[in-house]
C-alpha cells in the first residue's frame, strides 16, 4: 500500500495547539459477510488525501472488535492501538471530529450484514434515511477488476455515501462535502484518495510547526492577533503562504487549513481588528469598524507576511462570506505578492448585497451585527418589534439598550458616497494580476456579490478565473435537498477540496495541472445536472423578451396577468393597487422563527399564497409546450407610476408547476430614488447609488426602471409556467420603504402609496430571460 506517512516533527512547538493536538482521524475496519475467511479487515481514514488513522476489525465470539490507531497531526505521532467492541465504538468522542463518517466505526457491522445486491434503495439507518444505488464503478485492485456500486444518501444534508462491492463488501464511507474517506486498504482507487496521490499534486510529506501567537502591528496603530503554521521537514525554510483574515476567531480555524501545511504551505490566520469571536486569547486590538477597516489592515498583513523570513513572497487567500470580503479588500493594495483568491459565498462591496441591496438596507444586518458584537436583545423585545421600529437608526438602542456606532454608520452613509470609496474594489485603477476561484449558490444571500465580483474579474482580470455555481444556500455544497426541494445526488460535490489544492499548486508552485478548465460550472435546477461554459453568463444564451399583459385585474385575479413573447399592440389597462409600508409583502420567514442564522437564509419556497395579496402582481406564461432552460442574468424593464416621492420595486422569478406551486428561484430590487444607474445590470461599472432622483408624486407620470435580478439556471419542464411577480416590499429581507422620500434612516412615519404598473405600446413592461438553446 502506498500510504503516505509524515516524517517525525522535531520542533516541540507542534505540541502547542490544544484543539488540533487532540485531532484524531480514524481508520476504519469492518467485519464483512463476504470476508469471513479473513481474520481482520483494515480501513484507512483520510481527510483531503492525508491518512490519519487506521481501524482494524475482527470477529470475536463476543462480537466485532474495533482496534483504533490514530495520529496526532501536530506531533505527527501515532497512538497505541486501542480496542473496543463496535457497539461501544459509537460513543468514542474522537470519531465526532469527522463529520459525516463519524459514526462509521460503529455502523460498519450493520452495513456488512445488509444484502445490498438484492435492492436498489434501502432505508438505513432508519426508514427516513434512504440510500439509493447511484452508479456502477469498477477499478483495478491488485491487478484484478473489482466491480462496485456507489450508494448515495438521497436528499441528505452533509451526506455520508458508501461504496459497496459487487460481492457485498463495504469498500468505503465518504463524507462528500468534507472529503473525509474511510476506505478498505488497497481499494483507494474507488475514492478521491487516488486523485490526491496523483503525481502533479503537492504531497503531504511535512509535519507542522506552530509558531507563538504574534500581535502584528498595523499602520492604524492596532496590533492584530495572528497565528502562523509552517511545514516541518526537509525544506529550504521559505514557503508560499495561504492568508486568512476573519472576524470569527482563529484559534481553532487551523482545523480547516492544516492539510495545506502538510503539503508545503505556510498558513497565516489573522483576527480582523476588534474581533475575537469568543476567542479571548486571539483578540485583535481596536474596535471592529465593519467593512471599512479591511483594505488597510489587510494590506498591512500582506506586506508583513512578505517580509517574514519564512515567506517566499507569494501569497494566496481563502475564506467565505465576510472572509471572502477581506480577500477582495486586500486586492485593492495592488501588491504583486498576491497571486490568487478563493472567495467562497463571498460578499461584494457595500452596495452589491450587504448591507445594501438595490439601494435598500438588508434587515439581516441587525441580527448579524448584534450577534457579532455580542449584544443581547432586551427580553421584552421580539424581532418583529425590532425590525418594524422607526426610526431605523434607533433600532440598536430599542433592541439592546445600547448605542452601537456601527449601526449608526449605515444610516449616516445611506448613499454610495465618498465614505464607501475606501472599500470599493470595483472603482479605480486596481491591478488584477491574480486568479480567482469563486464559489456560490443560487440561494446564497451573498450571491449578488459573487455575481458582481465575477463580472469585475471578467472585465479586468489578467489571470485565469474559475466559477462554480450550485443549488446551494450560504455555506454552499452541503445539501441535496432544501426546504423540501430535491436537487439530486450530484448537488453535493466531492471535488471542491481537490480544486482548491490544485488552485494553490498552480498559482503558488507553478504546477501545470489543468485546474483553470472549465472556466464555469453551473447546476441547472429542474434537470438537476451540471453544465460547463467558457463564460458566465454562457455565451450561447439568447436574450428573449417576455412582455406583460392584462386587463388591469392581475393583482386581484392572478390568471389575468399574462407573460408572452408579443409586445403590447394596443392600449391595456394598468394594474392599480395600494402599497402600505405598515402592511408590506413579507418574505417567507420571520426572524422570530429562527433558532440559528441558517434558519433565515434564502431557500426555494412556494410563494403561491403570498402571491394572492392585492399589493402583489403576477404575470405568467401559458403552460410550456416543451422544456425551456434559462442560464444567466435576468433583467426587468418596468414602467410604473405612483403618487409618492420614493418607493421600492421588487421582482421575483418563479417556476410554476402543474400543481400551481410557485417556486421562487431568484429575486431582485431597486429603490426608485437610485434608478438612474450607470450600470443597471451589475451595479459596479461607473456611478451607482450615488445620485438621488426623487419621483414627482404625480401618478400620471410614468417612470421607466431597469431592475437586475441575480442569475439563475433552471429548466422549466413541459407543462410548467414562467412567472414574474412585482411588489413594493419584501419584509424580512429589506426594511420596507416609507414612501416619504425622506431619509429612510431617520423618518418616523410612513404613508401608503397608490401604485400602477403599465404595459402598453408606449410602456412595454417586460422581462429579458437568458434562454439556452437546445
Amino acid at each position: 500500500m502506498n500510504t503516505i506517512f509524515l516524517p517525525p516533527v522535531a520542533s516541540p512547538r507542534c505540541q502547542v495547539m490544544h484543539v488540533l493536538g487532540q485531532l484524531l482521524i480514524l481508520t476504519l475496519t469492518t467485519s464483512n459477510t463476504a470476508a469471513q475467511s479473513s481474520p481482520e479487515v483494515i480501513f484507512d481514514v483520510y481527510r483531503q488525501g492525508v491518512v490519519l488513522a487506521e481501524l482494524t476489525m475482527r470477529e470475536l465470539e463476543s462480537g466485532t472488535e474495533v482496534s483504533l490507531k490514530s495520529r496526532d497531526i501536530f506531533s505527527n505521532t501515532w497512538s497505541e492501538s486501542a480496542s473496543s467492541l463496535a457497539s461501544e465504538a459509537r460513543n468514542n468522542p474522537d470519531f465526532k471530529l469527522w463529520g459525516a463518517i463519524s459514526n462509521f466505526p460503529g455502523q460498519v457491522g450493520e452495513l456488512s450484514n445488509i444484502d445490498w445486491r438484492s435492492v436498489h434503495a434501502i432505508g438505513w439507518p432508519d426508514e427516513q434515511s434512504i440510500y439509493v444505488r447511484h452508479r456502477a464503478l469498477h477499478e483495478l485492485v491488485d491487478g484484478s477488476e473489482v466491480y462496485a456500486f456507489y450508494w448515495a444518501a438521497r436528499d441528505a444534508s452533509l451526506p455520508m455515501d458508501l461504496v459497496i462491492g459487487e460481492d457485498n463488501r463495504v469498500i468505503a464511507a465518504i463524507d462528500v462535502r468534507g472529503d473525509a474517506v474511510a476506505v478498505r486498504r488497497g481499494f483507494e482507487a474507488f475514492t478521491t484518495v487516488a486523485e490526491w496521490r496523483e503525481e502533479q499534486m503537492s504531497q503531504p510529506v511535512y509535519g507542522i510547526i506552530t509558531l507563538d501567537k504574534v500581535m502584528m502591528p498595523s499602520t492604524a496603530g492596532f496590533a492584530l492577533a495572528t497565528r502562523i503554521y509552517l511545514p516541518d521537514g526537509d525544506t529550504d525554510g521559505s514557503f508560499p503562504t495561504i492568508f486568512v483574515r476573519t472576524p470569527y476567531g482563529i484559534s481553532s480555524l487551523i482545523n480547516a487549513y492544516w492539510p495545506y501545511v502538510v503539503r508545503g504551505y505556510a498558513v497565516v490566520l489573522q483576527a480582523v481588528r476588534g474581533t475575537a469571536y469568543w476567542d479571548p486569547e486571539s483578540r485583535s486590538e481596536g474596535e471592529w469598524d465593519e467593512l471599512i477597516q479591511e483594505p488597510a489592515d489587510g494590506s498591512d498583513g500582506l506586506e508583513w507576511i512578505v517580509d517574514q523570513p519564512w515567506s517566499n513572497g507569494e501569497v494566496c487567500m481563502q475564506g467565505g462570506s465576510y472572509v471572502g470580503y477581506t480577500q477582495w479588500s486586500v486586492s485593492m493594495a495592488n501588491n504583486p505578492a498576491l497571486k490568487c483568491l478563493i472567495p467562497e459565498s463571498s460578499m461584494g462591496t457595500a452596495f452589491s448585497d450587504q448591507p445594501y441591496m438595490g439601494g435598500t438596507f438588508v434587515e439581516g444586518m441587525a441580527y448579524y451585527d448584534f450577534w457579532m458584537l455580542d449584544k443581547e436583545i432586551l427580553p421584552e423585545r421580539t424581532w418583529t418589534d425590532i425590525l418594524h421600529h422607526r426610526p431605523l437608526a434607533d433600532i440598536d438602542v430599542y433592541a439592546t439598550g445600547e448605542d452601537i456606532p456601527i449601526w449608526n454608520m449605515f444610516f449616516d452613509h445611506w448613499k454610495n458616497d465618498g465614505f464607501w470609496g475606501v472599500q470599493n474594489w470595483y472603482a479605480g485603477d486596481h491591478e488584477r494580476n491574480f486568479g480567482t476561484f469563486q464559489i456560490s449558490g443560487w440561494f446564497d444571500d451573498d450571491f449578488p456579490g459573487t455575481r458582481s465580483n465575477w463580472a469585475h474579474m471578467t472585465e479586468r482580470g489578467k489571470r485565469p478565473n474559475r466559477l462554480i455555481l450550485g443549488p446551494w444556500k450560504h455555506g454552499y455544497n452541503a445539501d441535496r435537498r432544501l426546504n423540501g426541494y430535491s436537487f439530486g445526488i450530484d448537488a453535493v460535490r466531492g471535488d471542491i477540496w481537490l480544486i482548491k489544492q490544485k488552485w494553490y499548486d498552480y498559482f503558488l508552485k507553478g504546477v501545470e495541472n489543468g485546474v483553470t478548465d472549465p472556466t464555469v460550472e453551473y447546476f441547472v435546477m429542474g434537470e438537476n445536472n451540471w453544465r460547463s461554459a467558457s463564460a458566465w453568463p454562457p455565451e450561447e444564451v439568447v436574450p428573449t423578451h417576455y412582455y406583460f399583459h392584462s386587463t388591469g385585474r392581475a393583482n386581484r385575479h392572478p390568471s389575468d396577468g399574462l407573460l408572452t413573447l408579443t409586445a403590447p399592440l394596443t392600449e391595456e389597462p394598468s394594474e392599480s393597487f395600494v402599497y402600505d409600508p405598515e402592511d408590506p409583502v413579507t418574505n417567507w420567514y420571520s426572524f422570530d422563527q429562527m433558532q440559528s442564522w441558517s434558519d433565515v437564509q434564502s431557500f426555494p419556497y412556494d410563494f403561491k399564497d403570498i402571491e394572492m395579496r392585492h399589493d402583489l402582481v403576477t404575470y405568467t406564461t401559458a403552460p410550456l409546450e416543451e422544456d425551456l432552460t434559462l442560464a444567466g442574468n435576468i433583467n426587468i424593464v418596468l414602467y410604473t407610476s405612483t403618487d409618492v416621492k420614493d418607493t421600492d420595486w421588487w421582482v421575483h422569478l418563479s417556476d410554476v408547476t402543474p400543481a400551481n406551486e410557485s417556486n421562487r428561484l431568484t429575486v431582485g430590487v431597486l429603490r426608485a430614488r437610485f434608478r438612474n444607474l450607470d450600470d443597471t445590470e451589475y451595479h459596479i461599472f461607473g456611478s451607482n447609488f450615488e445620485k438621488e432622483d426623487f419621483l414627482s408624486g404625480n401618478i400620471e407620470e410614468v417612470v421607466r426602471y431597469e431592475i437586475a435580478i441575480p442569475s439563475v439556471a433552471n429548466t422549466f419542464k413541459k407543462g410548467h409556467r414562467i412567472r414574474i411577480a412585482v411588489m413594493n416590499a419584501l419584509d424580512n429581507y429589506s426594511f420596507p420603504n416609507s414612501n416619504t422620500g425622506e431619509d429612510e434612516g431617520y423618518v418616523t412615519e410612513t404613508i401608503p402609496g397608490n401604485m400602477r404598473i403599465h404595459h402598453a405600446p408606449a410602456y412595454p413592461s417586460h422581462v429579458i430571460l437568458p434562454v439556452l438553446p437546445d
